[in-house]
């Protein structure tokens, strides 16, 4: 079994490089940047708008973006 605290980065990761990917293409759709910009801009987003998945006291919370208190998985 993978240890609670692995579990939360790897979802974290998961998270963070989905969003990415997603918004990468939906701006690079949309607007034509060069690809630092681009690459920066789509970093920060994902950033702020993926859920962070915490663990407190043995137990996995996710905190969604927009939502002030975390919910236990």
């Amino acid at each position: 079994m993978i240890n609670i605290k692995t579990k939360a980065l790897l979802f974290n990761l998961l998270c963070f490089g989905f969003l990415f990917l997603i918004i990468k293409t939906i701006i690079g759709t949309f607007l034509q940047l060069s690809y630092i910009p681009l690459i920066a801009f789509s970093a920060l987003l994902a950033s702020v708008f993926s859920p962070k998945f915490l663990v407190e006291k043995g137990k996995l919370y996710v905190k969604i973006p927009l939502f002030k208190d975390p919910r236990e998985l």
